[in-house]
């Protein structure tokens, strides 16, 4: 198949947790639940319960799937620790992860993802050693060219490096498309990691299809991309146990609407 091959990372990854709302903010933050409780044979929402310095039980009952934002906060360090959840006694149940330290730099506009590593072994902050860890990743909502629509994808997945290929129609290879190659977890060991992709496309329908040396191992999905907007795509769960999946988020462009932030669909591996 052709394809042209354009990519652009946005941001470096630092580790990080979840945050609440004080009175004066300088930075920016959305904060995500990517960790699928089926991964464990748990009540696939995995609620959790969220705890921050300075700011103490700032997420309870947070669910698999659930976004939250815009937070505003000011920039500074920060220690996370995420419990199972505890609907009597919020932030007093089994701490999964700890996180000490975690820095918020002055003007960041970012995400953080709870996910799993990309080798499934023990991550940072990982108490019992599940694979898992928070990470967090730039956020781009600058004006999109004019009638364009950017997709913004993030790899947060217990899974190996592949190429991202968005074709309007992935089986015909003389379709327009675009090939991001060596998408990869942030927690990989591997050198250069490529853990966001950032690129603009017209609108109307595409399909993204993830490839191993040439060869579909997911998809194609398609999405139906709007003008003036950003679709958000986080890659989670666990690839060989069959909970991959992507969790996709739209956010309006400011200059025509009020941010429309919320979880537009869950597509999944068939298991």
């Amino acid at each position: 198949m052709s394809k042209s091959k354009i990519f652009s990372t946005f941001a470096a990854v630092v580790l990080a947790g979840a945050i609440a709302v004080p009175a004066q903010a300088d930075v920016t933050a959305y904060v995500v639940h990517g960790i699928d409780g089926d991964d464990f044979m748990m009540d696939p929402a995995l609620p959790v319960d969220v705890w921050v310095s300075g700011l103490g039980c700032a997420l309870p009952g947070f669910e698999f799937g659930d976004r939250v934002g815009p937070l505003n906060v000011p920039a500074g360090d920060y220690d996370i620790s995420i419990f199972l959840a505890d609907e009597m006694n919020p932030c007093t149940g089994t701490e999964v992860i700890d996180l000490d330290a975690v820095t918020l730099p002055d003007g960041a506009n970012a995400t953080i993802v709870a996910h799993r590593t990309a080798d499934g072994m023990t991550g940072a902050g990982d108490l019992l050693g599940l694979g898992v860890t928070a990470s967090l990743f730039g956020n781009d909502f600058s004006a999109t060219d004019r009638g364009k629509a950017r997709i913004v994808a993030q790899h947060a997945a217990f899974a190996p490096s592949v190429d991202v290929v968005v074709s309007r129609r992935y089986a015909n290879p003389n379709a327009p498309s675009v090939t991001v190659p060596g998408f990869t977890n942030p927690t990989s060991d591997g050198e250069a990691v490529i853990s966001q992709i950032n690129v603009e496309f017209s609108p109307g329908p595409w399909e993204v299809a993830l490839e191993i040396d040439d060869a579909a191992v997911f998809g194609p999905t398609r999405l139906h991309l709007k003008p003036f907007t950003v679709t958000y795509i986080y890659a989670v769960g666990d690839f060989a146990g069959g909970t991959f999946q992507y969790l996709v988020y739209t956010e309006k462009d400011p200059r025509v609407g009020e941010s429309d932030s919320r979880l537009l669909q869950i597509l999944r591996r068939n298991r």
